[in-house]
């Protein structure tokens, strides 16, 4: 007795949709992605672009608009992980990560994402042709990346190390019972100077939490002071910040943030944020050896 195909979720889609010829559709469901939805276009009489239209629609989903992704929601997103799954960011809040995918119904990559991004995931559908065009445009085969990245190393004494910079006294042991009771190693400052004093110091911090807004030193000075130094190049930066204004966020990508945090900040997320930078950066790294 022959075992039953399980047929490939675009063909229930188009079924539900009442596309032409959708009854007769035999799409197994090992079919790689560009091969089902060209077989399924092809039977259905439409463009890709139009099956991806019907997709949406089946699932409330946005149709993506490719074009116009946002250039800094990448930083979000390494180039490996992208090209496996073959996904574009599109953009992004504090709390939120917009993704085009030819398979919006694919939780284990939607969980990928989100653990490597440090948000929730919403997908917008796009056909896989031109998603793979798209990859290939945004993350170049032969980009370098910025600087190789030491692994992390984790010493007996404890995890990734991590220096947290505030001149509130109250959100900086919020900081830091949140980050040791995920078992890093963490030292303070309570402004710029003293951060940077301390990031020239012997002990190597693996990553920075950055208030913007200081007295002593804004917090876009600072990172932009560590971004100037050869010697800390590697070390990731979290920004804290008080206001969701996409400019402000954008200006903090383009200073070499890594990401950022709104406040008031809310310690599962901001645990969250932090794993979710030390992870793409550590992908970074395996990429340049790739």
């Amino acid at each position: 007795m022959d075992t039953p195909v399980i047929q490939h979720w675009i063909v229930a889609v188009a079924r539900a949709a009442a596309l032409p010829g959708a009854d007769a559709m035999d799409i197994a469901s090992d079919t790689p992605m560009s091969g089902a939805w060209a077989y399924a276009a092809m039977a259905a009489g439409l463009s890709e672009d139009d099956l991806a239209a019907r997709v949406a629609n089946h699932y409330r989903l946005g149709v993506a608009d490719l074009a116009s992704a946002d250039t800094h929601a990448r930083k979000l997103l390494p180039s490996r992980v992208a090209r496996k799954l073959q996904v574009i960011p599109l953009r992004y809040t504090d709390r939120w990560l917009w993704v085009a995918s030819a398979d919006p119904v694919a939780m284990e990559a939607e969980r990928e994402i989100s653990q490597v991004s440090g948000r929730n995931i919403h997908f917008e559908v796009a056909p896989p042709g031109a998603l793979a065009d798209a990859v290939d445009a945004t993350y170049p085969a032969d980009t370098e990346p910025a600087h190789q990245l030491p692994p992390l190393e984790k010493e007996a004494k404890g995890g990734p190390h991590v220096l947290v910079v505030d001149d509130d006294p109250d959100v900086r042991l919020l900081l830091r019972q949140a980050l040791e009771s995920a078992g890093f190693r963490v030292a303070e400052a309570p402004d710029g100077p003293e951060a940077l004093e301390l990031l020239a110091g012997d002990d190597p911090f693996d990553l920075m939490t950055l208030d913007l807004r200081m007295d002593r030193m804004h917090g876009l000075e600072v990172l932009k002071t560590v971004r100037s130094r050869v010697g800390l190049a590697s070390l990731a930066v979290v920004v804290a910040t008080g206001s969701d204004d996409p400019s402000v966020e954008m200006e903090l990508f383009e200073a070499g943030a890594d990401d950022f945090v709104v406040k008031p900040v809310d310690p599962r997320r901001f645990i969250l944020r932090v794993q979710a930078v030390l992870r793409r950066r550590s992908s970074i790294h395996m990429e340049g050896f790739i």
